[in-house]
């Protein structure tokens, strides 16, 4: 049961991905009120879907408060730096650095921490993981790619505050021992939410109503993103209960990344090099591997 929970949490996770990418394509105002505005729109559609589900009783102590509100201000800080990123370098070495924080990071906090215990094998087949992530966005590139100063810190940023999205979710499920998980999504949405809309006032001034303005088709992908957001993540912190936190973000990310490419063959019809199947595979081998240890 657990293991089709976490497939499920995994295909979630990955239309969230794929939808929101098919949202910023056809959004009609300007591209850099893009983020900002999916930002409102997920954070308000995730808050409102976990309300419904808990029909308005949502506990939320002090703890649970100030957690959420750092855990929101980090998913802002990821959408500005993917962004930023994308606009500064490759996004092949941008997806590795986040990929690597969302898994390394966690594993590290985990273990060194919260003295987590991990097998050997638990720990080899999460570094074979990193290690063919790494190697299959990087491979195929013909001609050396220069990295500016300002795109390495970006991503290494990046990286950092995917890891402690993950380090945060996990630390509230333990301190409250899984007594406010409702609580810390609502607090990490809702000023997620709030944080966006600010800084597209900043940044938009007199035209941040009009940045609101859809199209039929952005609309629905901003809404299937949201939707598939809001059941992902209260998976995930159930999930939390059940399986090691590193091995949780090791498989989800990893399988994130090997749906993410079958979606872009079968769907986008972008093509795999032998080259990328076979770290693919790998990817897929750490996958099974940290199931059955």
């Amino acid at each position: 049961m657990t293991g089709i929970l976490i497939g499920t949490m995994v295909l979630l996770y990955t239309f969230q991905s794929a939808f929101c990418n098919l949202y910023a394509r056809h959004y009609p105002g300007e591209r850099a009120f893009s983020s900002p505005v999916f930002s409102v729109f997920y954070g308000v559609t995730v808050t409102a879907g976990t309300l419904l589900l808990y029909a308005f009783r949502v506990p939320v102590s002090s703890v649970t408060l100030w957690m959420g509100t750092v855990n929101g201000t980090v998913l802002v800080l990821y959408n500005m730096f993917l962004i930023r990123a994308a606009a500064l370098g490759p996004f092949s070495i941008t997806k590795v650095f986040s990929v690597s924080g969302g898994i390394l990071i966690p594993l590290i906090w985990s273990v060194l921490h919260d003295g987590e215990k991990l097998s050997v094998w638990q720990i080899a087949a999460i570094l074979l993981m990193v290690f063919a992530c790494v190697m299959m966005n990087l491979s195929g590139q013909k001609e050396k790619v220069k990295i500016s100063l300002r795109f390495l810190l970006t991503i290494t940023l990046l990286a950092c505050v995917n890891g402690c999205y993950g380090i945060l979710v996990n630390t509230q499920q333990r301190v409250m021992e899984g007594t406010e998980n409702a609580g810390m999504i609502l607090v990490t949405f809702a000023s997620s939410a709030l944080l966006g809309l600010a800084l597209l006032a900043f940044t938009a001034r007199r035209k941040t109503f009009a940045a609101f303005r859809q199209t039929k088709k952005s609309a629905l992908f901003a809404l299937i993103s949201s939707v598939s957001a809001c059941a992902a993540i209260h998976l995930l912190m159930y999930l939390l209960s059940a399986v090691s936190a590193p091995v949780l973000y090791a498989i989800n990310n990893g399988g994130i990344l090997v749906v993410t490419v079958f979606w872009s063959r079968l769907i986008l019809k972008e093509k795999l090099t032998p080259a990328k199947a076979v770290w693919l595979c790998l990817i897929v081998c750490a996958i099974v591997a940290l199931s059955l240890l």
